[in-house]
């Protein structure tokens, strides 16, 4: 981005009222979840040279305000709650209900934005989430081409007035943890459908992985006038097609008319901007303590497997970084579906290898070939919370199904070892299926497959010398090796490079 443009962002959302008198972050407001056992960092805006003070739990902390800004470091809290702040300037401000538990950022694109009302039963779902100790923040979605510290939303607890706003994997991911732990969970949830993991990092991360050119210089010279008007263009959009054309849709059938053409979306969005999504919904949230972060994300990069394997990593480390702090960093494998390639799960799979910390929930057995967002979210939280309480919480327990090691050849025959499978393996609902094999050819052609304790035989008439084998290696595989523990093992292939 062209240093000399100034800093715009675009909000769709009302502007926010700028007032002289002491103010907090929206972060802290009634019913925030603040993280357990981790400084405290509270901020917000005020007079220039006017003292403010915060209250909290027995702390005491005063601090002067400067440029119209202040900042405050509280001790590390036990969970608990329902706690009340007071922040004393030229005006006295009181923040009520608030909780101290486990804070955890939800992001990425649709999967993760998809709420709790669009689940496979949904009305049931709903009418049974009543958890007051669990509470979301849904971040308003807005652009900006440089970092921006404008931020609004509430805090929400979940019920089944709200829950259908929260994100379904967030939701499912902090109902496991709240039952499993006994503590507040706080959801900070930020993701936009339809976007690049190129614009959830920072210009200068995203510059040093060398990838992305093409991209990088498409925004190049977008002047800020330039941003607010495609940004503007795009929010006029979503309001046709969210709110105008349904309605018309709905009195034509009502008419017995035709049916109205739906809106024609722009040809180029803000979302697209790289670093727009960071400098709008992730700058904002800094420093606020948190345990970790999980990720369901890779849908518009999955024709790009390779640089996606330099693109997370470097997402990762530079979200750490920015929060001072080796959060653990759970992520979602893209689930089957006609436009996913394999390839593109083999790379997030090689991320997990690579990557310190991480952790991937495998969505093989809950996707549709139709639909790039499946409704069935319920596992996948669950999973991500498996996740956490191995890698966040220390707990000694099993978070992933059996990962292909090595491989021997015998008799004609592939034999396969796992690690992670100690328990043993199984063929969910019937025989092992989704495995091929290749002999010198390399033409791979369906296999049969044989569970042998923790190791499995694969072999196919006509392949007399084979020398290699795949799983689930297709965009919609038949796939359904498990192990015991209940997870299911994600793709693989012996040829790897």
């Amino acid at each position: 981005m062209n240093s000399n443009l100034l800093c715009f962002a675009f909000i769709i959302f009302a502007p926010v009222s700028l007032h002289a008198r002491v103010k907090l972050n929206p972060l802290f407001s009634d019913g925030a979840v603040l993280q357990r056992g981790k400084p405290l960092p509270v901020w917000g805006t005020a007079r220039s040279g006017e003292l403010v003070t915060v209250e909290l739990a027995g702390q005491k902390v005063s601090t002067t305000a400067s440029d119209g800004k202040w900042s405050v470091n509280l001790k590390p809290l036990a969970a608990g709650g329902p706690l009340t702040m007071t922040i004393m300037g030229d005006e006295v401000v009181t923040v009520n209900n608030l909780l101290v538990g486990e804070v955890w950022l939800c992001s990425g694109q649709s999967n993760m934005h998809f709420r709790m009302a669009s689940v496979e039963n949904s009305i049931q779902e709903i009418a049974d989430a009543k958890e007051p100790n669990i509470r979301f923040f849904n971040v308003p979605q807005q652009m900006a081409q440089c970092p921006t510290t404008i931020l609004q939303g509430v805090w929400k607890p979940v019920s089944p007035n709200s829950a259908g706003q929260c994100s379904a994997v967030a939701y499912y991911f902090g109902k496991e943890l709240q039952r499993k732990l006994g503590v507040p969970v706080g959801l900070l949830i930020s993701a936009v459908g339809g976007t690049r993991i190129e614009s959830w990092m920072r210009s200068e991360t995203l510059a040093a992985t060398g990838e992305s050119a093409a991209l990088i210089e498409k925004w190049s010279d977008v002047s800020s006038e330039d941003f607010a008007r495609i940004g503007k263009d795009y929010s006029a959009f979503q309001y046709q097609r969210d709110h105008v054309h349904p309605k018309a849709v709905r009195e034509a059938r009502a008419q017995g008319a035709a049916l109205p053409a739906p809106p024609t979306a722009p040809k180029i969005r803000c979302h697209d901007c790289p670093s727009a999504l960071h400098n709008g919904m992730i700058a904002p949230l800094l420093p606020f303590a948190l345990r970790g972060a999980i990720w369901y994300q890779g849908e518009s990069n999955s024709g790009q497997p390779s640089p996606y394997q330099k693109l997370l990593p470097a997402m990762i480390h530079d979200w750490r970084k920015i929060w001072g702090d080796d959060l653990p960093f759970l992520f979602v494998q893209l689930a089957p579906h006609r436009g996913i390639h394999p390839a593109f799960r083999e790379a997030q799979h090689l991320i997990w290898n690579n990557t310190p910390g991480s952790a991937m929930a495998v969505t093989l057995d809950v996707g549709d070939a139709e639909n790039i967002h499946p409704t069935k979210k319920k596992p996948v939280g669950q999973r991500l919370a498996l996740a956490a309480r191995a890698l966040a919480y220390g707990e000694e327990i099993d978070y992933s199904g059996p990962i292909y090691q090595s491989m021997t050849v015998e008799n004609q025959c592939v034999v396969l070892s796992f690690k992670n499978a100690e328990g043993g393996l199984i063929a969910k609902d019937g025989p092992l299926t989704g495995f091929t094999v290749a002999g010198g050819n390399k033409k791979f052609v369906p296999a049969k497959a044989e569970i042998h304790g923790s190791t499995i035989r694969v072999f196919a008439d006509g392949v007399k010398s084979p020398k290699a084998a795949r799983y689930a290696w297709a965009h919609v595989p038949e796939a359904n090796l498990f192990g015991k523990n209940g997870l299911p093992a994600p793709p693989f292939r012996t040829d790897v490079n």
